[in-house]
């Protein structure tokens, strides 16, 4: 009982505090309020540990208050702290709030759910008997991934992932104003580029010790994953392999992963190595990137590129990553892509696929020429694509080749 009371001071405070509900708001908290407010489903946040989860929930709890809900019908629980049963939360909360929370409209708040084992079929009890009760859970990991809770939760919540913080940002709480023109602040993004590669995480903006910075990356964030949450989740879980698997993938962001010679080289069976993929997978570690067909039903996981959810987990071990990897693990994670394509000499970084197909090269320099045209001309000329792009260092320009047109897009823009 002592631990909710801690955890929900604005039941005798009548608010929360400052350094909970920060006062700058992230662009995904609109769209998580928006979404908590106007449906019954379930709001779920999914993301990496220190992306601001929790800090958007408590956000979500200041507006309830300053709407003139009852901070007593607000119960907020963190299961990072202490495992218990939901139904047990609720009683302890029923003593000592009053509240007949079976009754009365409530507002549930469940941080880091994925450590409560079966969470989802306690959850989906809680929704179908009690439609008083308006929920939103979190949890740092891939939570939606589990087939349990597609099955326990189908039709019954909305994802909304919550990532590391775009350019503009972090570029916002760098210099603590309003950044919303990218052509107006332009200098300033790319004055800050740099550091935000490395740390972008909201509590990192303000730290310059690098070794600081890679130590929170690694320790708070990358090894309390292995360690702790994805072992919690699953089972027969090896964290030595865990970690011998990420040092690999993080050292050759969009390597094309072949499994027979990882497993070969590292003693173990295949099964095994596809088990520890999938579970890095879950718990925001890496993607996938597969290579394209025209038919998503004939691609297939064999030739697929791993890189890491964002380059900062590279850099936290490796400090010589090569420039062009980054670059291309920067623009995967903004774009949020899934595929890139490889046949025989021709290769392109990656294939976004939104209606039409829009094929995608990432340089790490200003100059572009016809060399770094080619293949996206190749391309065009052969799945009948009109349009392509470039990211690069150069200023923003379009140029037309054989009847392609190709944007040339700045890495800062992409990334604002």
């Amino acid at each position: 009982m002592e631990e909710l009371l801690i955890q929900n001071e604005w039941w005798e405070r009548g608010e929360i505090s400052k350094e909970k509900a920060k006062v700058y708001h992230r662009k995904v908290y609109k769209k998580a309020l928006d979404t908590f407010s106007k449906y019954r489903q379930i709001l779920v946040l999914t993301g990496l540990r220190r992306t601001g989860k929790t800090t958007i929930m408590y956000q979500i709890i200041d507006d309830l208050i300053k709407r003139g809900i009852d901070p007593k019908k607000i119960l907020y629980f963190s299961f990072d702290k202490k495992i218990e049963d939901i139904l047990e939360i609720l009683k302890s909360y029923g003593r000592i709030t009053k509240i007949n929370w079976r009754k009365e409209r409530i507002f549930l708040f469940l941080d880091e759910i994925h450590k409560l084992q079966d969470w989802s079929s306690k959850i989906k009890v809680i929704y179908d008997s009690l439609p008083n009760v308006k929920i939103c859970i979190s949890g740092s990991a891939s939570l939606t991934m589990e087939s349990k809770v597609i099955d326990n939760l189908a039709g019954r919540y909305f994802k909304i992932e919550v990532k590391p913080l775009s350019l503009q940002e972090y570029a916002e709480l760098y210099y603590g104003k309003t950044i919303n023109n990218y052509d107006l602040y332009k200098i300033e993004l790319e004055s800050v580029f740099q550091d935000y590669i490395h740390k972008p995480f909201p509590e990192l903006v303000r730290i310059k010790d690098r070794e600081k910075i890679c130590e929170y990356i690694k320790s708070i964030i990358i090894e309390k994953i292995l360690g702790s949450d994805i072992p919690i989740v699953f089972r027969n879980v090896r964290v030595d392999l865990l970690i011998t698997l990420v040092e690999i993938f993080f050292r050759n962001p969009g390597m094309i992963v072949n499994l027979d010679e990882i497993s070969r080289k590292l003693h173990i069976h295949k099964i095994t190595l596809k088990e520890h993929i999938h579970y890095l997978e879950f718990g925001k570690m890496i993607r996938l990137i597969r290579n394209f067909r025209p038919s998503i039903l004939s691609e297939s996981r064999k030739m697929s590129k791993i890189y890491p959810l964002h380059p900062c987990f590279s850099f936290a071990y490796f400090a010589d990553v090569e420039k062009g990897r980054i670059y291309e693990n920067l623009v995967m994670n903004a774009m949020d892509l899934t595929n890139y394509f490889r046949e025989g000499k021709l290769e392109v970084d990656f294939i976004k696929r939104n209606g039409d197909i829009l094929p995608i090269e990432v340089k790490s320099k200003k100059n572009i020429g016809a060399d770094d045209i080619k293949n996206l001309v190749k391309f065009g000329k052969k799945f009948d694509v009109k349009k392509a792009m470039i990211v690069s260092e150069e200023e923003e320009r379009n140029v037309s080749v054989d009847g392609i047109d190709i944007s040339i897009v700045p890495i800062t823009k992409i990334l604002f």
